[in-house]
């Protein structure tokens, strides 16, 4: 930025954008899509809605000159194209253009200039086509929240695509692409995989599922998948797990596309029946989130200030060691609704509840962000880590309360505790879980109620 010609709000916003979004895709990733789309056929028109640094043009580019040597400007303008919304990623983007034709034999002058029509500085989003004019669209558009986005582009968005397309940029770029297809066209892209089985992305989901199924869906491996990280020091991972999927007319793709979720480490057989699930023999539920430590959860010096009938302990992961529950630390203080606590829970909740976190304040003071006072706590429990490498159920004994959104299982009448901790602890559950789970980084996993509820069990 110079000081002489500051940035505007919108050149500031997309700025923002293309630092938190530029994730760059390695050849051999692209090259495996553009064999999927059988790229070049025809005269097919493939476009990449947010092209970058013009990895995929380019790759798309040179199968092009190899198979019509001869083709003439009109012609290669006609069918490849790419959209940029950052202007010096347009310019990293028709620089490849550019060095690519002069190296065919290209004049430099005419091969700049037709760098320049063939790579658009503009928003695919909001300045895109309105109607069919694409046979492939093929590239790695960008993936972040909407809440992460400036607040100028975010209105732009919102006011220009359907509700369901404005939770995520993935999202966006997913709904655009399939307004933009011909009637036979494809949808050749590298994605976050979270919009496959997400709630959140159900209705675009089914949405796309209108015209669209799924006719290639393939994990891949964030560490040699990209060569220039989101956001992230050079040489790691992105913070997402990828997958190349390409998307066909729904009469000849090979997985249906619907509100339903699609796991891509386990593709489900159509006509599979549902067996006997968790959530059927046994009680899920997410344990009570407490709020700030230290307010309605204390330590053992604290807890001894206050009256012993209004404690229970208290366990979170880590007072989980080797798969063994150690001896609880902590104690919750437990209230009720419709009666004040003793003089001396008051004064430590009074002291202490400006440290609450500002969603955990409830307009009767005494009360935890997430009441628990009816919670039955005379029967033992099984406790599954919210984040996980794998299920490892631990056995929790009466009278504790596991707190933070933790996982609790409570047998229910067909089966019992025993049975259902060595059904979790067995291989075919965990590589359900493995294949079905929302992946976080380092090899763990997000494990929900829903997700627990829905494990196949055998009994």
């Amino acid at each position: 930025m110079n000081d002489l010609f500051p940035l505007t709000e919108r050149e500031e916003a997309i700025n923002a954008l293309h630092y938190a979004t530029a994730i760059y895709t390695a050849a051999p990733v692209v090259d495996d899509l553009l064999d999927a789309v059988d790229w070049p056929r025809g005269n097919r028109r493939l476009v990449d809605p947010s092209c970058g640094d013009g990895i995929f043009l380019g790759r798309a580019l040179a199968r092009l000159l190899r198979e019509r040597p001869k083709v003439r400007e009109d012609e290669l303008l006609d069918v490849l194209q790419g959209w940029e919304l950052h202007p010096s990623a347009a310019q990293q983007s028709r620089a490849r253009v550019a060095e690519l034709l002069e190296d065919h034999g290209w004049e430099p002058g005419k091969a700049q200039a037709a760098s320049e029509r063939m790579v658009r500085q503009a928003d695919f989003l909001t300045a895109g086509p309105t109607g069919p004019y694409c046979h492939v669209l093929a590239g790695n558009p960008p993936y972040l929240r909407f809440t992460n986005l400036h607040q100028l582009l975010r209105a732009e968005y919102q006011a220009a695509l359907p509700a369901y397309a404005c939770s995520d940029l993935l999202h966006s770029f997913l709904d655009r692409c399939a307004s933009v297809l011909m009637p036979d066209g494809e949808v050749a892209l590298v994605t976050a995989d979270r919009w496959l089985f997400n709630v959140g992305a159900a209705k675009l989901r089914e949405s796309l599922g209108n015209r669209l199924g799924i006719d290639r869906l393939q994990r891949l491996d964030p560490t040699s998948a990209f060569y220039r990280p989101k956001d992230r020091r050079a040489g790691s991972p992105p913070r997402i797990h990828p997958v190349s999927v390409v998307l066909r007319p729904s009469s000849v793709a090979a997985i249906p596309l619907s509100a339903a979720p699609v796991f891509p480490d386990k593709q489900e057989q159509p006509n599979q029946k549902p067996g006997i699930t968790l959530g059927e023999i046994a009680k899920v539920t997410l344990a009570p989130w407490l709020g700030t430590n230290g307010i309605f959860v204390v330590d053992e010096a604290t807890a001894a200030s206050l009256p012993a009938e209004h404690l229970v302990p208290a366990i979170d992961t880590d007072d989980i060691r080797d798969g063994q529950l150690q001896t609880p630390t902590r104690y919750a203080i437990r209230t009720t609704p419709d009666c004040p606590p003793p003089p001396a829970i008051m004064a430590h909740l009074e002291a202490n509840m400006h440290r609450m976190a500002k969603r955990g304040l409830r307009k009767i003071p005494w009360l935890p962000p997430e009441s628990w006072h009816k919670r039955n706590l005379n029967e033992p429990i099984l406790l599954v880590p919210r984040i996980a490498r794998s299920l490892r159920p631990v056995r929790v004994p009466p009278g504790i309360l596991p707190v933070n959104h933790n996982l609790s299982i409570v047998a229910a009448d067909r089966v019992t505790l025993d049975e259902i901790e060595e059904m979790l602890s067995s291989k075919e559950a965990n590589e359900w879980m493995q294949a079905h789970a929302a992946r976080l980084e380092s090899g763990f996993y997000s494990l929900t109620t829903t997700l627990l509820r829905q494990l196949p069990v055998q009994f």
